[in-house]
């Protein structure tokens, strides 16, 4: 069996001579640029030759920051003068930087996936390019973007079934094809990366898109695993199932039922299943007894699967009658419910399952500490849920500080924060470093805070005024991060002008985050429009949609019978989804790949 190769090992930041740190700092405070580039120009010819070198390389990215004539042609220079310098690949990055202050993100992720392949590329620079190379791809050319994340999946190896997965997402038939011609693909990535293509055009019910993905697949690695996968998705014939419904349709909560039902129907017809799949549908009316009434006349009807029910109470009366071997997908934000029985799955968008993925993200940027703060009249399960997934990990909750919503102004309760979680042992330290060589005086000290990040379990609107609070209170310097609750439309109402250093969890439909170009939400958004005239829908909606095309997949498409749905639900390589990739973990919890969202320029964009 073939070995996999070692993983790449990154190299350490280079170090800065301190005279020119200073010049740095002093022209990016606004100093006199023309004698900065000159004492850089001097130290470039006069200095030893560390500092020397690396003068030239400054003064080229002081050069292409300003946009200064000339800058173009002193890189090329300095690159060709100094070509196995440490400071080459992060030259590279400076260029990319300036082709997006002038709109050509093609050409500015192109320098980047260069900075990615070279042989000095250090973990400073990879994780500056992850931070910022997501949002451009947006905007880059269909081949340009691919092959980006194509070469992060390669560096990134730790994410690099999510690099896979977007490049699998963004890429059409013809750009795969082209990839397959032309080498792009290592022998290490190709058979991922076409599982994944593979497995998006199941969902969408194109297997002659699958077919023609395992004969590209198949001239170069004929008896690999995969190629017999594609091979069995794109053969397979529909076939008939009857798949269950369980949703309020009348009482209190029949609006959020209609909005699900209406995505199972988009669903059914954009994926060309309406023929093979019958549908029966059962009005729960948000009433327990009626939820379990519905379900045994679904059970006895001998339906392939069971999608719903929405509310948490329903669900939960459910559980002690379900039928081993009838799988039930839930849309309740209940996850807990899930492990109660091996029949009942979760899928949902609720930022109770959002925290899972954000205190993993948090643990992932080295947060060890943390603080949560959240809403003392609310609901404190995310609150919780969050601190025991962070300490799950190994992390420290060391504080969690309840607000009253009914108080405008938290300056004091976060000032005690401040105060209460201060680095005790920093203090000490320079408390008796000046005792012996200051004499006594009033002063106060300002050191570090004695954590790495806060989670703020609130919503945007809470989140927007206390961002500017937490910077009074001298707790600015750490990482923010939350879930979809900070979704309101509230978040940007001072355009997130303390929010820098913020990171969220979201669904990639939400209507204040759209901008995407993703086939499927195209497609749905379509539908929506062309079935009842509008644009306007809902996550609610798109996570049914979601819902059903895996229930599709499953009965009719792969014709899994009943005692092999549940043992396929629970497959490692999960679903794609318009909500995000979503993968049943052993407890039947939907665990959704989420993409991170952060705030940039007055505006919310994807995070690396």
């Amino acid at each position: 069996m073939k070995e996999r190769p070692a993983a790449r090992v990154l190299l350490e930041a280079p170090q800065s001579a301190a005279e020119i740190q200073t010049l740095m700092q002093q022209a990016r405070a606004g100093g006199d640029l023309e004698r900065i580039l000159a004492e850089l120009d001097r130290l470039s010819r006069d200095a030893e030759v560390p500092i020397r070198e690396e003068a030239a390389f400054r003064k080229v990215q002081l050069m292409l920051e300003k946009q200064r004539p000339g800058a173009s042609d002193a890189l090329h220079a300095v690159m060709k003068r100094y070509p196995e310098h440490a400071l080459v690949p992060y030259a590279s990055f400076w260029v990319a930087k300036w082709w997006l202050t002038q709109d050509e993100s093609g050409r500015a992720l192109e320098r980047m996936k260069w900075s990615l392949q070279h042989k000095r590329l250090t973990r400073e620079l990879a994780d500056e390019i992850f931070d910022i190379a997501p949002s451009i791809t947006r905007e880059a050319p269909e081949r340009v973007a691919v092959s980006w994340f194509l070469i992060a999946a390669d560096v990134d190896q730790g994410g690099r079934d999510s690099w896979l997965r977007m490049a699998a997402r963004r890429a059409s038939l013809e750009t795969i094809e082209e990839m397959h011609r032309d080498g792009s693909l290592s022998a290490e990535l190709m058979p991922l990366f076409d599982l994944h293509a593979g497995r998006a055009y199941l969902m969408t019910g194109d297997r002659a898109g699958v077919s023609r993905i395992a004969d590209l697949l198949s001239a170069t690695m004929p008896n690999h695993a995969v190629v017999s996968q594609l091979r069995a998705w794109a053969s397979g014939e529909f076939r008939a199932a009857t798949i269950g419904v369980l949703l309020p349709l009348s009482g209190p909560y029949a609006r959020y039922g209609q909005e699900a039902l209406r995505g199972l129907r988009i669903a059914l017809s954009d994926v060309g299943s309406d023929a093979f799949i019958t549908l029966r549908v059962e009005d729960t009316k948000g009433e327990s007894d009626a939820a379990v009434a519905a379900y045994k006349r679904l059970a006895d009807e001998s339906v392939n699967m069971i999608i719903g029910p929405l509310l948490s109470d329903t669900t939960e009366a459910l559980v002690p009658h379900l039928k081993s071997g009838l799988p039930v997908i839930s849309l309740t934000g209940r996850i807990d419910l899930a492990k109660r029985s091996g029949s009942l799955f979760i899928h949902t968008l609720s930022p109770l399952a959002q925290v899972y993925v954000m205190a993993n993200y948090a643990w992932q940027h080295e947060a060890r500490r943390m603080v949560v703060i959240t809403d003392s009249s609310a609901e404190q399960s995310e609150a919780e849920m969050f601190s025991s997934s962070f300490e799950a990990l190994g992390g420290e909750v060391l504080h969690t500080l309840r607000l009253d919503t009914r108080v405008m102004d938290q300056r004091g309760r976060l000032r005690e924060l401040r105060l209460a979680t201060d680095d005790d042992q920093i203090l000490a330290e320079l408390d008796e470093e000046l005792s012996v060589f200051l004499p006594k005086m009033d002063m106060e000290m300002r050191v570090p805070v004695g954590f790495d990040a806060v989670y703020l379990a609130l919503e945007g609107r809470q989140v927007s005024l206390l961002a500017g609070q937490l910077a009074y209170a001298d707790i600015s310097g750490v990482p923010i991060y939350g879930s979809s609750r900070w979704q309101d439309g509230h978040l940007m109402d001072d355009r997130g002008r303390y929010l820098s250093r913020a990171r969220f969890a979201a669904s990639t439909t939400s209507a204040e985050l759209q901008g995407s170009d993703d086939a499927s939400l195209r497609r749905f958004r379509f539908a929506h429009r062309e079935a009842w005239g509008s644009d306007r829908t809902s996550e609610l909606m798109a996570l049914a949609y979601d819902t059903m095309r895996i229930a599709v997949v499953m009965t009719s498409r792969l014709g899994l019978s009943k005692s092999e749905l549940g043992r396929e639900l629970h497959n490692e390589e999960g679903f794609p989804a318009m909500t995000g990739h979503v993968r049943f973990d052993e407890s039947g919890i939907g665990q959704k790949q989420l993409d991170i969202f952060r705030i940039k320029g007055g505006e919310i964009v994807p995070a690396g």
